[in-house]
């Protein structure tokens, strides 16, 4: 059965009160613990292919069951995105990011155990599924829970410490464990499993400190709870996750309350008002994240094609993502400065001619450090606003379905494209796949002119229009 809804978001009294507030020390503790998380993302995203050859060594694989195993791990993210959005916002973006290091923590230790392709296979898909929501259920959530003139910069700085210091630092965390320290740990057939222990345990120790976390009082206040919104409120305007003692009699009240929303459906994020926003960022997602999943993925064997050792490949691939932590810095620096159209478009264009320029000229190590930083430079970029734009684009009720479908849309190509890649690779080497790679990004340039800009605009006002959808009740 289907109603008509109205498409908008809370009224102004709540992001008011957000923008009169500095930023805080709850506020820090906040995205520090929803970025804990998104650090072991990027690790488990890099891992399978930094350790590639000695999985292949061991369980006797090739390329194709090497990138199938990536595929899984993608394609259980897609369904981590999805599952964990529609529960955000069914149920609260607290809840769905406390579930997600469970289950990833298992899926860990069945990888470290798994005794033949297929087990190894399905525990991959299993990791997927719980780091799935972690990245788009963090970025909406913090977007929703500091004030507008720091929203960018602030969302921006999830991905330094996620895309841009765990790029760096996973192949740093790798280049020690598959190198120097695997003699002590069973030699090259059996490190990479004490490596996926190393991934799993620690992330246990985040989900007892996710407990401290307040909800996000925009979601609190789309379900109508006025007073538990208030006291988030009070938390968040203060140094302290700890919740106040009193009763808190805070700026909200009732007529805060949406009077009409489009119900909390991942069908809404398809209603015809938003529609436009998900074809065109779900577009930008697949050029934007598909190269770059591919790219980190494949880096490490590509080079192993081309000669050089499993440590130098990784020990390479490290350099190259200083590149990344760069350009995550300056997404941060700009956000505030420059529109998401402008920096979207910008770095997708350098991005496309740095690809031309590594599949032409990227012969020699110092060409392939030198360019490889540069792309990465520019990826980075271009995937850090887009993660800043994706939640801004939709209403609460459905803020966290958005965000998860548009970046699930990059998952999906996150497992397709790398076999095209190394088709390319095996064809035309380094050249086909950054040729490949720079057709995507040029196309990424055409889709970001089609967004609206929300630079400086609170999320009330980029959401305000009140246009009836139609939506699952």
């Amino acid at each position: 059965m289907t109603a008509p809804h109205q498409l908008q978001d809370a009224p102004a009294g709540l992001s008011a009160a957000l923008d009169r507030s500095r930023f805080t020390k709850a506020q820090f503790w906040v995205m520090a613990l929803i970025l804990a998380g998104m650090f072991f993302d990027t690790l488990e995203q890099n891992s399978v292919g930094a350790m590639a050859s000695n999985i292949k060594g061991s369980l006797n694989l090739d390329d194709t069951h090497l990138t199938t195993i990536n595929t899984a791990t993608v394609l259980g993210g897609l369904v981590g995105r999805l599952l964990g959005g529609w529960i955000a916002d069914r149920w609260g973006r607290r809840t769905a990011l406390g579930a997600n290091l469970l289950v990833y923590t298992l899926g860990g230790l069945i990888s470290a155990f798994a005794m033949n392709y297929e087990v190894l296979l399905a525990s991959r898909f299993i990791v997927g599924i719980g780091l799935g929501g972690e990245f788009t259920i963090g970025i909406a959530m913090l977007s929703e829970m500091v004030a507008t003139r720091h929203r960018g910069s602030l969302v921006a700085t999830l991905n330094i410490g996620s895309g841009g210091v765990g790029n760096f630092l996973a192949y740093g965390l790798f280049f020690l464990l598959l190198g120097p320290l695997a003699p002590s740990l069973g030699g090259d057939g059996a490190v990479w499993r004490w490596t996926f222990v190393f991934l799993a345990v620690p992330a246990l120790l985040i989900v007892v400190f996710r407990r401290k976390l307040p909800e996000s009082p925009r979601y609190l206040l789309s379900q109508g709870r006025v007073q538990d919104a208030n006291q988030v409120l009070a938390i968040l305007t203060s140094d302290s996750l700890k919740a106040p003692t009193a009763v808190i009699d805070g700026p909200l009240s009732a007529a805060d309350i949406p009077q009409r929303q489009v119900t909390a459906s991942p069908r809404a994020v398809f209603a015809r008002a938003v529609l436009p926003r998900t074809v065109v960022i779900g577009f930008a997602s697949w050029m934007a994240f598909g190269s770059q999943v591919t790219l980190n993925f494949l880096m490490p064997t590509m080079l192993v094609g081309r000669g050089y050792s499993i440590s130098d490949s990784l020990l390479y691939t490290m350099i190259m993502n200083v590149g990344s932590l760069l350009g995550a810095c300056a997404a941060a620096l700009v956000a505030n400065r420059l529109g998401r159209r402008t920096v979207v478009g910008g770095a997708a264009a350098l991005g496309c001619l740095t690809a031309l320029a590594f599949a032409l000229l990227a012969d020699a190590t110092l060409a392939i450090l030198i360019l490889g930083a540069v792309f990465q430079f520019f990826t980075m970029i271009t995937n850090t606003t887009l993660a800043v734009w994706s939640p801004e684009l939709y209403p609460t009720a459905i803020r966290a379905s958005g965000t998860s479908i548009v970046n699930g849309i990059g998952n999906v190509a996150g497992a397709v494209m790398p076999f095209a890649a190394i088709a390319l690779f095996h064809s035309h080497g380094f050249a086909g796949v950054f040729g490949m790679v720079a057709v995507m990004y040029a196309l990424l340039v055409v889709a970001s002119r089609f967004a609206p800009e929300t630079r400086g605009r609170t999320l009330e006002e980029v959401n305000e229009a009140k246009v009836l959808v139609r939506a699952a009740v």
